[in-house]
């Protein structure tokens, strides 16, 4: 039986007159599954309830939360270039986490950043919550290289069950869940299907008319290029700027700076931007080679509501905006000197 079907039987019973009077329990009994079977089908119920997490404040613009590790209090960053979780090692100690330490396995992973790729031991996590996220037996990476500490632990977005992960940072929040990617009322929402490397999000992007490919990157602070982007765009060098980017490794790579006429990713259009370019093993390590490969970090992507839909492989970026594209000042790319990205 149909939804339509439904209501008009529910109308029916409305305005006979058998509705106006005492029921046999049987037919109360009825209407009451039927108008529970109504209102969950309604256009109201159908929307899919949200989980979300709160965004904490911190010195970057990276997203961070709050998380227990084993009941111990400390905090995340959400990092869309990330493919496994990663955790301190000070949370394999038993006198830090209990008798339910996890066990190290004989596997590792393989991190990358720009300062090139590192491997960590994999472990087991008994348990990790985060807001109503809750996570056992988890199978984690461990950073045990007192020379390069994490500052914080690291999740990824596919540790999420949910088909949409929506990034509204002007609100401090990270929403979850399934369906379509929520509409924003006043704003412009533009959308991009992404290309899927080992968990990864690869955008298209074109600056100066040049066509390339843009890694979505919450874990980094600052945007920049690879030198053959640079080079096709014929981006024009800054000799009075530089930057120093710092890895997650704790590496700093030296990066100069070059000036682009325009920058355009799934309609949104920024002009005259400076954004570093940068020499680094990462595009190579994920078997990109020497194609124009740009990554899009938080001084870029904290200008938009960034929802992921993994269901149908999209990224959307809304912004409250009456036009079709986005135009933005020559500093929104161009960062501090010492940043960390990773």
């Amino acid at each position: 039986m149909c939804l339509r079907e439904l209501r008009h039987l529910w109308h029916i019973a409305k305005m006979t007159k058998v509705s106006r009077t005492v029921l046999p329990l049987s037919q109360i009994f009825f209407l009451i599954v039927l108008m529970g079977f109504i209102s969950a089908l309604s256009p109201q119920a159908v929307a899919t309830e949200k989980r979300s997490l709160v965004l904490t404040h911190s010195e970057s613009l990276r997203p961070f939360t709050d998380v227990l590790i084993n009941g111990v209090e400390s905090s995340a960053l959400i990092d869309t270039a990330a493919t496994i979780p990663l955790i301190d090692d000070n949370y394999l100690d038993l006198e830090a986490v209990g008798e339910d330490a996890p066990g190290v396995e004989e596997t590792e992973a393989r991190i990358l950043g720009i300062g090139g790729q590192r491997f960590y031991p994999v472990a087991r996590l008994p348990n990790l919550s985060a807001g109503s996220e809750r996570w056992s037996d988890l199978r984690v990476a461990v950073n045990n290289e007192s020379r390069f500490p994490i500052q914080k632990s690291v999740l990824p977005i596919s540790i999420f069950d949910t088909r949409v992960v929506d990034f509204d940072f002007k609100n401090d929040r990270v929403y979850l869940y399934d369906g379509r990617p929520k509409r924003v009322r006043r704003a412009h929402q533009t959308s991009v299907s992404y290309q899927d490397v080992n968990s990864l999000i690869f955008v298209p992007v074109k600056i100066n008319g040049v066509r390339g490919r843009a890694l979505v990157d919450t874990g980094a602070d600052i945007s920049f290029i690879n030198p053959a982007f640079a080079e096709q765009a014929k981006a024009k060098l800054d000799e009075e700027r530089t930057a120093l980017l710092r890895g997650s490794d704790l590496t700093r790579n030296r990066a100069s700076i070059y000036q682009v006429r325009r920058i355009v990713f799934a309609e949104n259009e920024f002009n005259r931007v400076a954004v570093p370019v940068l020499e680094t093993d990462l595009f190579t390590e994920l078997g990109f080679g020497d194609e124009p490969m740009m990554i899009f970090g938080m001084d870029l992507l904290q200008h938009f509501r960034v929802q992921v839909d993994r269901g149908r492989q999209k990224v959307y970026f809304v912004r409250a905006s009456a036009g079709s594209r986005v135009s933005a000042s020559r500093e929104i790319i161009a960062g501090p000197k010492d940043v960390a990205v990773r």
